[in-house]
């Protein structure tokens, strides 16, 4: 008797566990990039978590944020108005095909850009020069009053606490492998709206990727490549399990650092 009722609760916990795994499967509520979350919490709302582990809420215009959040951790999506420290944040924008319409602020002066959107919204008035990255200038940022700043320097975030503005930190403790990087530009799609336009960036790059491994799987001779910066008088080297190793690995090279493991 007590074996039966044993095999019993097997099969009840089995059944639980399949079921949650078949709806999970089919109503995806929770996606990972590395560090950062998107968890959809119900009428449209999202949970993210950035690269410092901070929990925002996505809200959708017109609707009610839900209780328990601070005003600075609450966004309105989609997002109109936006400052970005990082170019390749930058560049993620145009790619969702938002930076027109939502970059006011950044932290590289006119003469350092190449970018021609960003040049263009220089001279239309549309972008401002906020101050170097380090040292940015929070009086001007209030002045044109940004829905948020997507920020590597976590020193920031207190100051735009004070002004109550939505920060999210998109650097993360360890470097992001190709999968990851390119999962980012799916998070940040979540504030736009543009989930669509990620997937298809996406689809595209893999796509690029395997071609490109294909064509390098029969080389014999691969050289070896070191990728790095020169930052305050030392070398800063991207480790192995970084996505710039894994490109040159795809592309028929040998990184140096592979052994090395780490932050980007």
């Amino acid at each position: 008797m007590k074996i039966l009722l044993i095999y019993k609760n097997i099969a009840a916990a089995f059944l639980a566990l399949v079921t949650i795994i078949l709806f999970s499967g089919c109503s995806p509520s929770f996606q990972s990039f590395g560090e950062f979350s998107v968890k959809e919490t119900g009428e449209g709302i999202h949970e993210i978590r950035d690269g410092d582990g901070s929990i925002f809420v996505l809200v959708r215009r017109g609707k009610k944020a839900p209780a328990g959040y601070n005003k600075n951790r609450i966004i309105q999506v989609p997002v109109r108005r936006v400052i970005a420290y990082s170019t390749y944040n930058i560049a993620m924008l145009k790619v969702l095909g938002v930076l027109d319409d939502t970059l006011v602020g950044v932290t590289r002066e006119y003469k350092d850009w190449v970018m021609p959107e960003v040049r263009e919204g220089f001279e239309a008035g549309r972008i401002t020069y906020v101050g170097e990255a380090g040292a940015v200038d929070y009086e001007k940022i209030k002045e044109i009053s940004p829905e948020l700043v997507l920020t590597w320097d976590r020193a920031a975030i207190p100051m735009l606490n004070e002004l109550e503005i939505p920060a999210i930190i998109t650097t993360s403790g360890t470097a992001m492998n190709l999968e990851t990087r390119l999962g980012f530009t799916r998070f940040l799609a979540y504030l736009f709206g543009r989930e669509k336009e990620a997937d298809a960036f996406i689809a595209r790059v893999n796509k690029t990727v395997d071609q490109i491994s294909q064509i390098t799987a029969s080389v014999s001779r691969r050289p070896k490549v070191i990728w790095g910066d020169i930052y305050e008088k030392r070398v800063l080297i991207e480790p192995g399990n970084s996505w710039v190793a894994e490109i040159i690995r795809h592309a028929g090279g040998e990184y140096i650092f592979d052994d090395v493991s780490g932050a980007a």
